[in-house]
């Protein structure tokens, strides 16, 4: 059942995170790939504190990049990352403890 979920939440990165013309927020680009990589972490380790510390690190990370590299660190960029971070990992973890209590 786990890789059935892992498999879901892969197709959802996906979809959204891959396609510019379906969603054009940057911001919710932000926040649509964090709540995917949190999801998916989650259901993996079974540990949600754990994956959105990962998620919110890897947010954090990629702002440092934009900001030696790219087009800037922008903090509202992290604090989507934070929130799709939260609520991807709140969703899952829900779904997966009701499912394996």
């Amino acid at each position: 059942m786990r890789q059935i979920i892992n498999t879901g939440l892969l197709v959802f990165i996906m979809f959204t995170v891959g396609c510019g013309s379906f969603i054009t927020s940057d911001k919710w680009n932000h926040f649509a790939f964090s709540a995917s990589i949190s999801s998916v972490a989650t259901v993996s380790t079974a540990r949600p504190v754990e994956a959105l510390v990962f998620t919110i690190g890897l947010g954090f990370i990629k702002e440092v990049y934009d900001g030696l590299w790219g087009s800037g660190f922008q903090i509202w960029d992290l604090a989507a990352d934070m929130a799709g971070a939260g609520a991807g990992g709140y969703a899952s973890a829900k779904i997966y403890m009701e499912e394996f209590p």
